[in-house]
């Protein structure tokens, strides 16, 4: 139980800071950071895992912040509003 809340904080916070460094176009709710944290830190971490060849590590504030990134840079992908 512990582990989950550490999870949800620890993706709100990467996930508030990826949006610090690059705001979204329409301001998601509190649930989106926590995802797109949770998100880029599971990215960071597999990243993390192919660079250093070990597996299940943590990714890590840095990481977990550009996964966090490249998961949004998806999401707006995916939901652009099409003219």
């Amino acid at each position: 139980m512990i582990s989950l809340v550490l999870w949800v904080v620890f993706g709100w916070i990467a996930g508030a800071i990826a949006e610090a460094v690059w705001p979204p176009a329409v301001p998601g709710s509190k649930m989106q950071t926590i995802g797109i944290g949770i998100a880029g830190s599971v990215v960071g971490g597999l990243v993390g895992s192919v660079i250093t060849g070990s597996y299940y590590q943590p990714a890590g504030v840095v990481l977990s912040v550009v996964g966090a990134l490249l998961c949004m840079f998806v999401w707006r992908k995916f939901n652009e509003v099409k003219e």
